[in-house]
């Protein structure tokens, strides 16, 4: 077991689940944390359907560090296209850069899409700078960016000190919003990946990805974000960062709005006919709605509505 702690990424129990595959004609879609198994699953699937051309990574904070270069290895041996839906990060990153063609899907709001890179840990989450040399991980990015990776960049990334740190590059159209789209965490403190340092570049100009189109998993409509957004669609009211549409005559109220704008999903924001009072819920494992209306509710004391659920206006004047 010390031999696999010192080149992984994140050292996982040998109990430690495995991706799941699952398979829709020529795409599979690869989920969660990666404990050593999948090089076999994945052959297997390659096997049992040569013409695989397509390969989804959903949601993985990676783990065994040698499976995500066999794996990335394989795919552009294949020349597949691979897809991030979510989150990919270590060595999900890797087989993600495997993929001859590389893109984002549109599974997930942009700021929750992105790939995350950093170096090789030990079981207590410590960089392993010994296992970062010995497996050339430094000469693997910039190969498999097509030699387009920052190399000062690369370098500080594959130095974090910390497991929890990465390099996160989302797709290049967030910059619109929040004027960049690639965050340098060091992985030293807690906060928000989008809140990290900002890198003045993108995922396109280095080789990450090679399209800028998202394209859309052949599961989507299943996805639990997406049920609510069919559950509760956009009225047509407002856009939701339309601040001036906000039915809110309270200062305080509309800068928690803009809290609201930033926070992850499930989220619900209520207001009240007042128009002096709301309430809003994030990220619970409760009824975000109920949890909305209920704090409005009680500031107000009277019925309140829902002004949006995650990022959709469904509020009806």
């Amino acid at each position: 077991m010390a031999g696999i702690c010192a080149i992984a990424a994140l050292c996982l129990p040998p109990s430690a689940s495995a991706m799941e595959l699952a398979r829709y004609d020529n795409t599979i879609i690869l989920s969660g944390p990666v404990n050593g198994s999948e090089w076999a699953m994945v052959k297997d699937a390659f096997a049992a359907n040569p013409h695989i051309d397509l390969v989804i990574l959903r949601n993985s904070h990676g783990g065994e560090a040698g499976t995500g270069y066999e794996i990335g290895e394989f795919f552009r041996q294949r020349g597949v296209t691979t897809a991030v839906s979510g989150y990919c990060v270590s060595s999900c990153s890797r087989m993600f850069l495997g993929g001859k063609n590389r893109l984002f899907t549109d599974d997930y709001p942009l700021d929750q899409t992105r790939v995350g890179f950093h170096g090789h840990y030990d079981a207590q989450g410590n960089l392993n700078g010994a296992s970062v040399i010995r497996d050339g991980l430094y000469e693997w990015i910039i190969r498999y960016s097509d030699g387009k990776a920052d190399p000062e960049l690369v370098k500080r990334w594959i130095a974090i000190r910390k497991n929890k740190g990465a390099a996160n590059f989302f797709h290049p159209d967030l910059a619109a919003t929040l004027g960049n789209s690639v965050f340098f965490c060091d992985g030293m403190q807690r906060q928000k990946i989008t809140s990290c340092e900002a890198i003045p570049t993108d995922a396109l100009q280095r080789g990450v990805i090679t399209d800028k189109r998202r394209i859309s998993s052949p599961d989507q409509a299943s996805l639990p974000s997406r049920a609510r957004a069919n559950a509760f669609p956009p009225s047509g009211y407002a856009d939701i960062d339309e601040l001036d549409k906000l039915p809110l005559d309270a200062r305080p109220g509309v800068e928690q709005y803009q809290r609201y704008l930033a926070a992850p999903t499930p989220k619900a924001f209520a207001v009240a006919p007042t128009r002096r009072h709301w309430g809003w819920n994030s990220g619970s494992k409760e009824d975000v709605n109920a949890q909305a209306l209920k704090r409005c509710e009680e500031r107000a004391g009277q019925a309140c509505v829902l002004y949006s659920v995650d990022d959709n206006v469904v509020y009806q004047q």
